[in-house]
């Protein structure tokens, strides 16, 4: 196995029984704002690096008011916690950053830094920010009272589905590159703006099953710094007259009251809005009703709010009738085919590096140095990226059920191992 390029640098920090997994750190080198992926457990937390060095920022709605309040818990501001929230943010930042120093600096060994971790308001939302990493984490998770571990890296915490970044997809450099673009056009409306340009409101991928259409999506969502809204075929489609209507409607109009920047997610959509033509029955003229709905939000949906892109996903692309996804509606129509063989070689690096990243600690390795990509790549001949999650899955859930069974660690998972579980996917 490639060491340098299967094994990232991992930098464990522990104080008072915590624990903080740096992946990759001398890649977060201030200079450009850029987020962080992490696994900590409350939603709203978001993780960057810029050159004043690094930060935590909570989005106020987001935050989970009796789990914040546990910083506070036994003493005299706990009973306050509500007041605090209204009084100026000079005034909660120092009573927050005691609360953080009481809580973490006697336990605190001598290599890690002591930072000044500074804490204020930022409009509807709470910013904390410190020159230590390890610190400003340590202090995040005193404030949602985790116990850790906990893995930070430039791209985000592998296996969490929703952390998953443009970087994380393997295989689909011309596809990840439009993705790439699309994003940046989100990050700067203003050069948009000025040049009178329209980012694409729509985007189609079509392929086979397991090439990483919905991965793309959610990869997009995390790139633009925003959300995926996933919309399925029961949230549209109802068996009682005008029903499927009414909630193709409400899907757009939510959509349009959207503030934050958001990826509208048909998933299937060939199974949801499918073909316009003569309908010959009530089902036939459902179809045709919510496809016409469809087509007359799609043409003023990014004039009614930028902030929301819409994305759908097919496996059957002669299912979809021409006129809802026309130039105008979805301007990038991109093919998600069957990865080559570099393609796999691709993906099955990066997940094993994943894999690597979020469990391995010191004592305990997860894939032997015999592990061969390229020879991999050349067995998983026709399979998808998802076929390659899953070969990875059963050889870790061969080697968890070994040790539950006999109370003994294995040893590492092996080259043949990895070989074995691909072929078992064939039969």
């Amino acid at each position: 196995m490639a060491e340098m390029g299967l094994r990232p640098a991992i930098e464990v920090v522990d104080v008072g029984g915590r624990v903080v997994r740096i992946v990759d750190g001398h890649l977060l080198a201030p200079g450009e704002t850029r987020s962080i992926g992490h696994d900590l457990p409350h939603r709203g937390i978001e993780l960057s690096v810029d050159a004043a060095g690094y930060r935590a920022r909570w989005v106020r709605s987001a935050i989970s008011l009796p789990s914040f309040a546990r910083l506070f818990a036994g003493g005299a501001a706990g009973g306050a916690l509500f007041r605090l929230l209204g009084l100026p943010g000079a005034v909660l930042g120092a009573i927050v950053a005691v609360g953080v120093a009481r809580a973490t600096r006697p336990a605190r060994p001598a290599d890690v830094t002591d930072p000044a971790v500074t804490v204020r308001e930022d409009g509807p939302d709470l910013v904390l920010q410190s020159s230590s990493l390890a610190a400003l984490v340590l202090g995040v998770m005193e404030l949602t009272g985790s116990d850790g571990p906990v893995t930070v890296s430039p791209a985000a915490a592998a296996g969490e589905p929703d952390g998953v970044r443009l970087d994380d997809v393997g295989g689909l450099e011309d596809v990840v590159a439009q993705f790439r673009d699309v994003a940046v056009s989100f990050r700067h409306p203003d050069v948009m703006a000025r040049w009178g340009a329209t980012r694409p409101q729509g985007i189609l991928l079509y392929g086979p099953p397991g090439t990483g259409k919905t991965m793309l999506a959610r990869a997009l969502a995390a790139e633009i710094g925003g959300e995926l809204r996933e919309i399925r075929t029961p949230e549209i489609l109802d068996k009682w007259v005008g029903n499927s209507e009414k909630n193709i409607q409400r899907i757009f109009t939510e959509a349009r009251g959207l503030r934050s920047p958001t990826v509208l997610l048909f998933d299937e959509f060939d199974s949801i809005i499918s073909y316009t033509g003569t309908a010959f029955d009530a089902a036939g003229q459902m179809i045709n009703a919510v496809a016409g709905i469809f087509k007359q939000e799609m043409n003023t949906l990014i004039e009614a709010n930028p902030n929301v892109i819409v994305v759908a996903t097919t496996n059957f692309p002669d299912r979809v009738d021409a006129s809802l996804v026309r130039s105008g509606r979805f301007d990038l129509k991109l093919a998600v085919p069957l990865p080559s063989r570099r393609a796999r070689a691709d993906i099955a690096a990066k997940l094993i590096r994943g894999l690597i990243a979020r469990h391995e600690t010191p004592g305990f390795r997860m894939f032997a140095d015999d592990v061969d990509i390229d020879a991999l790549a050349s067995a998983s001949n026709g399979l998808t990226g998802a076929d390659l999650k899953e070969a990875l899955r059963r050889a870790q859930l061969d080697k968890a059920m070994h040790e539950a069974r006999s109370g003994r660690p294995p040893g590492p998972i092996t080259q043949d191992e990895l070989l074995a579980a691909i072929a078992r996917l064939r039969t």
